[in-house]
């Protein structure tokens, strides 16, 4: 089992893939990021301890590590650093103009004992100046990360999604004698300076808890959140039995209509998802993990989520099957490319991809993040233009941002410097 200790998310967050056809990187509007997650509303780190244990980062002697990125255009975006001196660990965060070669000034944002878990994970932006670090607790800027403010929202923030000047967040509302928390959708109209409760609520929408709080392996890798235009969405539930229930709207929360998600019969506790350009969506479903392996399915909807097509890379209860790798690692992140090409990012694995719609999956070359790693970040946005964040034995270990600007075919690196 793993501790939740998240970075999307995801979210995913975190940025997840935008939903908007983009003609070509840095043409045409700006995406739709969502965490999934980013997950992806929030994605689990690369080094994972059992549940129940304290999650510390690995820096050491003042030293600062990448955590989480969100970038709004290929060149622009924001980084949370940890760092550790002492007992205490500190947040900080920072703008980058140069696809992540370089953050900063870095602002410092919340500060907690290392043996605890931080404040906030996930990261999202809109693209106007305003930036949210989130999950459990969320923190604000609206001046290009000059300044952060925590903004006392109660509950815990599992996703925050721009599109334009439109936020959404969906909050959990746990109590302790509550074996689940209700999900509310909250709505802002200037960049999150003021929020107001959806017109409707999706019906039934909740979180498994445990102990007061969502569960924490229902929370790794789970999406709750996915915009798909301003005023379209999906909202998620973690899976119940085989399915996972998904709700959307077409008109900013003032009604829902309800669906499923399909992920076979793999004990899922956890989906992760993500819209093409296109309106496809791909699903990556996870049931518990153990030793380095996940059992997955991936379900692939062309209806907008009312019917699936799924599939598993090794029929249950075996999660190593010769020739895919869906299996290898823990569920991360989902970004679709396109209706057929999707990468998924996660714990313990290097990045993988589907050129199929989820039949088959292979490590993206070269090797980004592995085994001893991993990737906790994957999206994109616009069509061509993606980002990823992982570390592994071939970056020392260090955490690295991978970007392409041709939709996947070629990749480039660099380990980010902050200032």
């Amino acid at each position: 089992m793993r501790a939740f200790y998240a970075p999307a998310t995801a979210g995913l967050a975190a940025a997840v893939l935008g939903a908007a056809a983009l003609a070509g990187c840095g043409t045409g509007p700006r995406a739709i990021q969502s965490r999934a997650t980013m997950v992806l509303a929030a994605a689990p780190t690369a080094g994972h301890a059992a549940v129940g244990e304290h999650a510390a980062p690995k820096s050491s002697g003042g030293s600062r590590r990448l955590t989480a990125i969100a970038f709004t255009s290929p060149d622009d975006g924001y980084g949370t650093f940890t760092q550790q001196a002492g007992r205490r660990c500190q947040t900080l965060a920072g703008q980058t103009k140069d696809s992540g070669a370089h953050f900063g000034p870095l602002a410092r944002v919340a500060s907690w004992p290392c043996r605890g878990y931080p404040p906030a994970s996930a990261l999202a932006a809109d693209g106007h100046g305003d930036a949210f670090l989130y999950n459990p607790g969320l923190y604000v800027t609206h001046d290009g990360g000059r300044t952060w403010a925590a903004s006392g929202e109660r509950g815990t923030v599992l996703a925050v999604a721009a599109a334009g000047r439109s936020v959404w967040m969906v909050r959990a509302e746990c109590r302790h004698s509550a074996g689940s928390c209700p999900l509310r959708l909250l709505e802002s109209a200037n960049g999150g300076r003021s929020w107001a409760a959806s017109p409707e609520q999706p019906p039934g929408a909740t979180a498994r808890a445990m102990g007061g709080t969502v569960a924490q392996e229902a929370a790794a890798g789970q999406t709750w959140l996915l915009r798909t235009g301003r005023f379209s969405g999906y909202l998620l539930s973690d899976p119940g039995s085989d399915q996972a229930p998904l709700w959307f709207t077409a008109n900013a929360g003032a009604s829902w209509s309800v669906r499923h998600v399909r992920c076979g019969k793999i004990g899922a506790i956890s989906v992760s998802a993500s819209a093409a350009p296109d309106g496809t969506l791909l699903a990556v479903c996870a049931g518990e993990p153990s030793a380095g392996y996940q059992a997955k399915s991936a379900a692939r909807s062309t209806d907008g989520g009312r019917s699936w097509t799924v599939h598993t890379a090794c029929p249950p209860p075996r999660m190593s099957c010769r020739g895919d790798r869906l299996d290898y690692g823990y569920l991360g992140q989902i970004a679709a490319a396109s209706g057929v090409t999707d990468y998924l990012a996660g714990a313990r694995s290097s990045l993988l991809v589907t050129t199929d719609g989820g039949i088959h999956w292979r490590a993206v070359r070269p090797l980004m993040g592995d085994e001893s790693g991993g990737t906790s970040h994957v999206f994109f946005v616009s069509r061509r233009c993606g980002f990823v964040l992982g570390e592994g034995a071939q970056t020392n270990e260090l955490p690295t941002i991978w970007s392409t600007t041709d939709g996947g075919r070629h990749w480039s690196s660099v380990m980010p410097q902050a200032g």
